[in-house]
This record gives structure tokens, sequence and C-alpha cells, in this order.
């Protein structure tokens, strides 16, 4: 004697709540979800709040040199001596350019002079320049280094030259020198 389908399936302890014994509606809509499983995991690719961070590229940055000037028998700080960029070795070019001026800035009360990204630029010894002028530095290997040759003078002094190596991750520098 041969049961019924549903009889059959309700005696292997299926029951009526399987997915053979459903009617077709039922069959159907357990099949969408299949179906639009693979655009849920496609929506999901998208950025969101919680995304997590992409590194970007590093950009280039500017340089610049600080140069404090002091006596070291006395640690104090010397007023109006005079500073300039001579040269500078550029990594990227591989070429030591010697710079075509002679301007000098005094160092001021606090012993300082700053050379900013632009009187870098300014001194045309060599650096790559952005859109606004300035003297920067790549970060990529074979860019990201400058070594700047600097002369300090004073009336009835003999000069002192000093090398400042500046890096892409370390284009600020503060370099304190000895005068006397």
């Amino acid at each position: 004697m041969t049961l019924p389908r549903d009889e059959r399936l309700s005696a292997r302890g299926h029951g009526n709540g399987g997915v053979a014994a459903c009617s077709l509606p039922i069959a159907a809509a357990m099949r969408l979800p299949l179906c639009v499983l693979p655009l849920l995991v496609v929506a999901g690719c998208g950025h969101s709040a919680h995304s997590h961070p992409v590194a970007r590229p590093a950009e280039p940055r500017p340089v610049s040199i600080e140069v404090e000037v002091y006596d070291p028998y006395t640690n104090l700080v010397w007023e109006n001596v005079s500073v300039r960029v001579v040269e500078s070795y550029q990594e990227w070019s591989g070429c030591t350019c010697v710079s075509p001026w002679l301007d000098w800035f005094l160092t001021d009360a606090s012993g300082r002079v700053f050379l900013d990204e632009y009187v870098l630029a300014d001194a045309e010894v060599g650096f790559l320049e952005d859109g606004s002028g300035r003297a920067i530095l790549d970060p990529y290997r074979d860019d990201d280094e400058a070594v700047v040759l600097l002369e300090i003078d004073a009336v009835g002094f003999v000069p002192v030259y000093v090398e400042v190596t500046l890096r892409w991750d370390q284009p600020d520098v503060l370099v304190e020198v000895p005068f006397f």
C-alpha cells in the first residue's frame, strides 16, 4: 500500500513544515531571499560611517629652518648676526645648487632667524616648489631629503658654516649654532 506524499513525510518525522511539503507560493517565497542576497552583499560594500580608514598617498611638505646663534661660553644668544643660504644638495635631482643671491637675514633679540619655505624657495637652491612658490620635499624615497649649507657671520668674527639636513618626515628644523 502506498501512502500519499504528505503522509510519507509525516511518517518520516518531517511533518508539514518541510520545504518539500510546502505549496508552490511558499517555495517561491523561500527562493526570493536567495535572489536578493547578492544584492544585499553588493550594497554592503559601500562606505558607511564605520568604514575602515583608507591610506591616502602622502602629500609633499613645505620645509623651513630656524637658526639660533649663541655664545657657547656664556650661553647667551647673539643678536644681529647674519645668516644666509649658501647652497643645497637636493636628493631628487642629485645636484648641489649654489644660491645666486647674497641675501642675509639678521638674528633677532632671541638670537633666532626663521628661514621659511618662501625664503628657501627664493634662494634658488634647487628645491621643488608647489603652486604657491613654497620649497617642498616629496614623500617618495628619492625625493625626500635635502642638505642646506648655511653661513653664519658677523663683523669681527670668522664665518661659520653649518649643514642642515631636511627630510620629508622632519621638514621643520631648529638648528642651534655656537658662535664665538
